[in-house]
């Protein structure tokens, strides 16, 4: 197994970048906590129940839910780890106020980390959402007016996140249109620098 300079990681990038892709495989490696906004969001959207049902409005509309709901799922998680386990974070900080609470959990817990962009095209992310909302069944990216919305939404409220952590020294880019298998190689790399 690699011996790795870190093992926390924040994924970044746009919807449909491969960051899901990307942290389940860095988990299932290393044996790493995965936390993934949306999959929670998925869960939460399909309950019967009053948070299901606003959960189910903002997230089929493409929209980012509140920064106190993304942070409180978050520091429910980070803070029941134990200290020597990984975390991969994707989908978590999407906002400038969330990116601040992220580094100052993690400066906190003493959990050096890297910040891991996976840069692609608006062109290749609509190829993939819609091929995904084929594929998976996804009613947040089923139309390519959905997916502008969520670009819109990324670029508004997102994008200063990435300005946030290359201001600390964190963030890395790393090219998202090669291979699965390539972004990869490329991850283990800087996580090994």
């Amino acid at each position: 197994m690699e011996q790795l300079s870190y093992s926390n990681v924040l994924l970044m990038g746009r919807p449909g970048s491969g960051k899901g892709t990307q942290a389940k495989r860095l988990a299932e490696k290393f044996g790493w906590e995965h936390f993934s906004t949306g999959d929670r969001f998925k869960i939460l959207r399909d309950e019967d129940s009053e948070i299901g049902r606003s959960v189910r409005e903002a997230y089929d509309a493409g929209k980012l839910l509140p920064d106190w709901f993304a942070t409180y799922l978050f520091e429910s998680v980070v803070l029941s780890m134990s200290p020597e386990k990984g975390l991969v974070s994707e989908g978590y900080p999407r906002s400038l106020g969330q990116a601040e609470i992220f580094d100052e959990i993690l400066s906190w817990l003493t959990r050096p980390y890297k910040v891991l962009d996976l840069a692609v095209s608006d062109e290749l992310v609509t190829e993939r959402m819609l091929l995904r909302a084929e594929t998976e069944h996804r009613p947040d990216s089923a139309t390519k007016e959905q997916i502008m919305a969520r670009l819109a939404t990324y670029e508004e409220h997102t994008a200063p996140v990435l300005d946030f952590f290359r201001e600390r020294g964190l963030l890395v880019s790393i090219d998202g249109a090669l291979s699965p298998d390539q972004v990869t190689e490329a991850i283990l790399r800087e996580l090994s620098a």
